[in-house]
């Protein structure tokens, strides 16, 4: 991969009276190409995007300032525009923290991460939209997706009727919803342990509306290592929802499950087509 190079003169236009910039180039994006600025004891995080453009940062910069207005943490948006030079950027705040993939990495996982991290979730889903998931709506969701892959032919018969088969009864099962304010992308890069044990959500590229068990799945997958952590988290979020636990949460997550291994299909078909089998083989996992 090819290392980013940034014109400094264009990014200290965006942040005047800082003096001479420093810049890291962040590696890790996948959306945007992203830089660590720091200038006058202050600290940033760049972010351009070219491929989705600058309607997307601002989708992205209305979802964190949304989130912060219901107490999430996220970091501060600062500004969001098209630079002559830049291009498509979003400006924001630098959080010091280690993400969770890091404090993982180094065996330095609190338990406590779990309940906090489950308030936070919650705090982004506090208020409900006026939008619903209905069985119909969530058949249309798979049949979309299915249809797309089968364009591409990139799913076996045989499997692509079998996640039909089980999507389609886990979508009559679930009745009606209201939906919430979502991330879509919690994973172990996006959860930001800040010092003191705080946790801070990052990188809202995926944020939409949609039903609040979508949020868990990448954190089921990814992050969370035995039932005890599953427990305290959901018992936190439940909790800081002011409601009991959803009977229907395990089979709402099942299907967001399985909404999301067809989604990667098309994701890598288009990215990285090597992919593709390691996607076959967790879906046959999945619906096994």
């Amino acid at each position: 991969m090819t290392t980013p190079v940034l014109d400094h003169a264009a990014a200290s236009r965006l942040i005047p009276g800082t003096g001479t910039l420093s810049a890291r180039p962040l590696p890790q994006g996948r959306f945007n190409t992203c830089w660590h600025l720091s200038g006058s004891g202050r600290s940033y995080l760049l972010k351009v995007n070219h491929r989705e453009g600058e309607p997307h940062l601002r989708r992205m910069a209305d979802a964190m300032t949304d989130a912060a207005a219901r107490g999430v943490a996220v970091p501060r948006v600062l500004d969001v525009g098209h630079d002559r030079d830049l291009g498509p950027y979003l400006l924001q705040e630098w959080i010091e923290g280690r993400t969770f993939a890091e404090a993982r990495e180094a065996d330095a996982v609190d338990p406590a991460l779990w309940p906090a991290l489950g308030q936070q979730i919650a705090l982004l889903h506090t208020e409900q939209v006026a939008a619903a998931a209905t069985p119909v709506s969530r058949t249309r969701q798979l049949s979309d997706l299915l249809s797309q892959a089968d364009r591409h032919a990139l799913i076996p018969d045989d499997l692509a009727e079998a996640a039909r088969r089980r999507g389609t009864l886990l979508a009559e099962r679930l009745g009606e919803q209201l939906m919430v304010n979502t991330h879509q992308d919690i994973h172990p890069d996006n959860i930001l342990i800040r010092p003191g044990g705080q946790i801070a959500l990052l990188d809202f590229d995926h944020a939409t509306t949609a039903e609040d068990a979508s949020d868990f799945v990448k954190i089921d997958r990814w992050c969370l290592t035995s039932p005890e952590d599953r427990r305290l988290l959901l018992d936190a979020y439940w909790q800081q929802r002011g409601r009991p636990a959803d009977p229907r949460f395990e089979q709402r997550l099942a299907f967001h499950r399985l909404v999301i291994h067809l989604s990667y299909f098309l994701y890598w078909h288009g990215r990285d087509p090597t992919q593709i089998p390691g996607c076959t083989a967790a879906l046959r996992d999945e619906l096994e």
